[in-house]
């Protein structure tokens, strides 16, 4: 298992709980964000008094869930997107996207992109696709795992991240808040995640959010 350096969480809001749970910004993609938008993007600093932004949480909690899944990724457009030029008849529908496979057309080529998301994709980068209903995404929602299986991967990040210290009184704190968040069932496991990276990057956060059992408005 790996791990690399690099909020609030959105409530699922959807009526149908198979789809809320998964948020249509929940897949995940690289992000070209210029230093303004980071500045603009600061949460706070971590002990070491590096900067930790917005992107850095959420680029961490996909990263360790993306590195350590087994299932195949789902495909977001049959899971969240209204219906689309005939390709899917309904909304809510559980679909596996394949590995990194495909070069998918981009703006300037001849072929038109389906979607703004296609249109960005850079034509050196492979796109997962979905053989049922040949969606393209880059990237794709990484699906929820077991408790134990999710508490394992926690607590190895804890105990491992390189770029800060964890003592183990927070690692400790980090696994049991994540553990109340998994047991409460309201939260995805990217937003659990994203919880745990905020935690070990900004331990103030932690002890807050500690002494409200870990909930949150």
């Amino acid at each position: 298992m790996s791990t690399s350096s690099a909020h609030s969480d959105e409530s699922a809001t959807r009526a149908s709980h198979a789809r809320a749970q998964y948020a249509r910004y929940d897949h995940w993609g690289e992000s070209d964000t210029d230093n303004e938008t980071e500045k603009q993007d600061l949460v706070g600093h971590d002990p070491n008094g590096n900067a930790v932004t917005q992107q850095k949480i959420e680029s961490l909690a996909h990263l360790w869930l993306k590195q350590t899944s087994q299932e195949p990724f789902l495909d977001p457009v049959a899971l969240c997107e209204p219906t689309e030029n005939g390709q899917h008849s309904s909304e809510g529908i559980r679909a596996d996207l394949t590995d990194p496979e495909v070069y998918p057309p981009t703006a300037n080529s001849q072929v038109t992109a389906r979607s703004q998301m296609e249109k960005k994709a850079p034509s050196s980068k492979r796109w997962r696709y979905s053989e049922e209903y040949g969606h393209l995404t880059y990237g794709g929602i990484i699906r929820d795992r077991p408790k134990d299986k999710l508490l394992e991967l926690v607590g190895y990040v804890s105990a491992n991240i390189w770029a800060v210290d964890v003592p183990p009184r927070n690692q400790r704190d980090i696994e049991e808040g994540a553990q109340k968040l998994k047991q409460r069932g309201k939260l995805h496991d990217v937003q659990i995640m994203r919880r745990v990276a905020e935690w070990i990057f900004l331990p103030n956060i932690l002890r807050e959010d500690k002494k409200r059992d870990f909930r949150r408005k």
